[in-house]
């Protein structure tokens, strides 16, 4: 008798947790995340669990990739940092202010996580843009640039990452007003971080280190604010401030066009699953500069999916701007 109910209590746990799992699948959910007026909110979002995190997005100017084996650096360019290049390290003393405005930033690459502002001049190999690993037994990505960067409180500073050491996992740094003045000398190690984040993420206002992105392997979606090549006429473009979504590193995306999204499939994609980080990204919305509305694109949809093969579709149905941050759109677990 006791053996039956302990048969019949497991049956019935493994029924319902399969009519769950049915019932979810079949189910399409409404959800809207909140970035606040102004967009001033990072949301870090899990198709299972919701919103796992809300960050103040001014709370950092640069971000550093944790793996050993990376040398990635990127800037907070969805709160005005600013990089640019002005030469190698002999340049630290001497550096010209003149016309400098004239100068071209360097910012993300929202398509590769680990091609930061500071990779955009890596030269291929085994150099990384802002240095060169040595073979030496350090195994140290040794910097040879020197940056002038426009921090989150608008300041701008003097930069020069040093090194990565790789037997320390250490990152080392250097910076200083621009006349040399206010100088600051630091170091960190990411290396406790190895199991939980892709990222750990740095305020040279607060010279503190951050920790902005949740535990990697609790989101999907990460909602923004980025730098992006826009439409500005016929045959025009212009780099612009836009509010995107960005998927994590262990999750890959296809979009769906000319299907009603709420019917579409990932079978109906032109295209196969990527792993890039912006295929959601920014234009499934425009703004109306008649009648100053946004209005999102037609028969689009995205389908995301995750690192334990679980498939996801996404569409968007509301975006109420910089008002107040809103962005309500319809998942449903298709596989």
């Amino acid at each position: 008798m006791k053996y039956l109910n302990y048969l019949f209590i497991i049956t019935t746990i493994l029924f319902s947790s399969c009519k769950k799992d049915d019932e979810i699948k079949d189910t399409e959910q409404t959800v809207t995340v909140m970035m606040g007026a102004d967009q001033i909110n990072d949301v870090y979002y899990s198709f299972s669990d919701g919103v796992v995190s809300t960050v103040a997005r001014d709370e950092w100017d640069i971000a550093f990739s944790v793996p050993l084996q990376t040398a990635a650096i990127r800037i907070n360019e969805g709160a005005g940092v600013e990089l640019y290049s002005v030469g190698d390290t002999n340049s630290w003393n001497a550096i010209d202010t003149s016309g400098f405005s004239e100068r071209t930033s360097v910012y993300n690459d929202n398509s590769d996580w680990l091609a930061g502002a500071f990779n955009q001049y890596a030269t291929g190999g085994f150099n990384f843009g802002w240095g060169t690993y040595d073979f030496d037994v350090s195994h140290t990505v040794w910097g040879d640039s020197i940056y002038v960067i426009k921090l989150t409180d608008g300041s701008f500073k003097k930069l020069f990452i040093r090194k990565r050491i790789g037997y320390t996992d250490t990152y080392v740094l250097r910076w200083a007003d621009i006349d040399g003045s206010g100088e600051v000398n630091t170091s960190f190690s990411p290396a406790e971080y190895a199991d939980t984040k892709h990222f750990i993420h740095y305020s040279l206002v607060s010279e503190q280190v951050v920790e902005a992105e949740p535990d990697k392997d609790t989101w999907d979606l990460l909602f923004t604010r980025y730098i992006a090549e826009v439409p500005a006429g016929p045959e025009i473009t212009m780099l612009y401030t836009v509010m995107g979504v960005l998927t994590n590193q262990d999750v890959s995306t296809v979009k769906v066009t000319g299907v009603n999204p709420a019917e579409a499939h990932y079978s109906d994609a032109e295209d196969t699953f990527s792993d890039e980080a912006d295929v959601i990204g920014w234009d499934w919305k425009e703004f109306d500069q008649v009648n100053l509305v946004y209005v999102l694109a037609e028969n689009t949809s995205y389908f995301v999916k995750r690192s334990d093969e679980t498939i996801y579709r996404i569409y968007f149905t509301e975006y109420g701007g910089q008002s107040d941050g809103s962005v309500t759109f319809k998942i449903k677990l298709v596989e």
